[in-house]
């Protein structure tokens, strides 16, 4: 009879420990989660801005003249100002896509001028990848220190009732 393997008693209880236990989940799987939905968001950006891009089905499809985005942008932006970007962003486009995504308020900036440039697919969606999960531990850092800094606080109960006394 064909069936799953059977697992260790031992490989069962890590498993049991890593699905249950909150922190695990709360520090690495939702993070990686959330890596991953803004990646694929940034990607989808990246296709709509990307000439070389042709799909039959997907966003293309969804969005009415989306195809008409790239070259609307290029000519609000003018020739000289995209000939500037276009040299800045074949001096520094990986590490430009890497570190936009892992500054707040600069998330996803990067999407659009590497879909304009024509940026290699795999390796945008790597180097975001790569961004996005840094930024992840750096909100999992901060929100750690923010944890450990409220242990530190007073009860604030015990607080009030001294100073009702």
């Amino acid at each position: 009879m064909v069936g799953f393997p059977r697992v260790h008693a031992g490989e069962e209880v890590n498993l049991y420990i890593l699905v249950t236990e909150s922190v695990i989940v709360a520090m690495v799987i939702v993070p990686a989660l959330c890596a991953l939905a803004a990646t694929a968001g940034q990607w989808l950006l990246y296709q709509g801005f990307n000439d070389e891009v042709t799909e039959e089905r997907g966003i293309a499809r969804a969005v009415p003249y989306l195809d008409r985005v790239p070259s609307i942008v290029r000519r609000r932006v003018g020739a000289d100002r995209m000939a500037f970007i276009n040299r800045q962003f074949d001096r520094y486009g990986g590490k430009a896509i890497c570190l936009s995504n892992a500054t707040p308020g600069l998330r996803g900036l990067m999407s659009a001028i590497a879909g304009l440039n024509g940026y290699p697919q795999r390796r945008f969606v790597l180097l975001s990848a790569l961004g996005n999960a840094i930024y992840m531990v750096i909100l999992v850092a901060v929100a750690n220190g923010l944890l450990e800094a409220v242990r530190f606080l007073p009860d604030v109960e015990q607080l009030l009732t001294t100073i009702a006394r």
